[in-house]
């Protein structure tokens, strides 16, 4: 199928969420927020939890807001199955990406085992405050929001610029952080992290990009890696009720000075990765072109305790085109 028939496929729904790069808060008709939980205290926070022990899908989960001592009110959707002995996992999101441009398939594989919650953090989609310029600054005001949930102990999902972030949190909170799962994402003074192809970085920093551009970054140039991210992004509609809010331009922005700061190479940063002891899964695409996964082989080395898988025949998005299978290994990864 021709990438022009791929595309008819895709729901103008759909087509219109990714007018944010990434960002599929319009995935469905505005509509009003069916479980809404804002609160600055922890019986605020003890009800939202009780709202979201129903929740187990990541196209049904209610928007829930708590609002951090940063003074930040953050929005996210917590749901899943818990299971004695388990901890939360906190899921941190691409550039531009808001909690509506996780994979329906991906998290609710994963959350079939497992506590889940996607945020929005500082400045991003539904989140208020205003993004910061800086991978270390993003990290903190994540850790506000944990604090927030009075979560004692959690595992990390963070995929690019959100694995970043969760490299800063592991960092600061090791007595905190269990696990963590790094995917499509590289080290602080890596390599080749700053995107200088003018194809790339055109289709990156559009205003209101389609479908096209999010199949040409996230998925590989073959007829099945391009299938597979139509089939992606029309799972992206099934959620039909309380969309997130689309990431702004300056969000976009603020995270792009971030991110370049961050690929600045620099080995004696890979230095500070000997201090993430805990166990970590490193995973990409074999031909990821926003995070080549050279960076994923330096995560690996460095880290003093990594796994690496890298996908075939995938690019950024391989967490996408292999939902289940990846979901899995997340899965079975967490539970050792």
């Amino acid at each position: 199928m021709s990438s022009t028939n791929r595309r008819t496929h895709i729901s103008r729904r759909t087509a219109m969420a990714l007018a944010g790069m990434s960002v599929v808060a319009a995935v469905a008709a505005t509509a009003p927020s069916v479980a809404n939980a804002v609160s600055g205290s922890s019986s605020g926070t003890r009800q939202a939890v009780t709202q979201t022990q129903n929740a187990e899908s990541a196209s049904t989960a209610p928007n829930l807001r708590v609002k951090a001592a940063n003074g930040v009110t953050y929005l996210y959707r917590r749901f899943g199955h818990p299971s004695a002995g388990s901890v939360p996992l906190v899921f941190f999101q691409h550039f531009r990406g808001n909690i509506d441009g996780w994979d329906p398939k991906l998290v609710d594989t994963i959350a079939a085992k497992r506590e889940v919650i996607l945020v929005d953090n500082v400045g991003v989609g539904g989140s208020t405050g205003i993004t910061p310029s800086t991978d270390q600054q993003m990290a903190l005001d994540a850790i506000d929001f944990i604090d927030a949930l009075k979560l004692p102990r959690y595992d990390l999902f963070g995929f690019s610029l959100g694995g970043e972030v969760a490299q800063e949190v592991a960092l600061r909170r090791p007595w905190q952080v269990r696990r963590v799962v790094l995917a499509g994402t590289g080290p602080q003074g890596g390599v080749n992290q700053r995107a200088t192809d003018p194809d790339i970085l055109q289709r990156s920093l559009k205003d209101n990009p389609g479908p096209e551009d999010y199949l040409f970054l996230f998925f590989k140039n073959t007829a099945s890696s391009q299938a597979a991210g139509t089939e992606f992004l029309q799972r992206l509609g099934q959620r039909t009720t309380d969309p997130d809010t689309p990431t702004s331009l300056v969000t976009r922005d603020h995270q792009l000075t971030a991110w370049s700061d961050w690929g600045i190479t620099d080995k004696s940063k890979l230095v500070r990765l000997k201090s993430l002891f805990q166990p970590v899964l490193v995973a990409d695409g074999d031909s990821d072109i926003l995070m080549p996964p050279e960076n994923s082989h330096l995560l690996a080395k460095y880290l003093p305790n990594a796994q690496l898988h890298i996908y075939p025949d995938a690019g950024h998005g391989f967490l996408y085109q292999y939902a289940v299978k990846f979901g899995t290994e997340v899965n079975t990864f967490l539970d050792r």
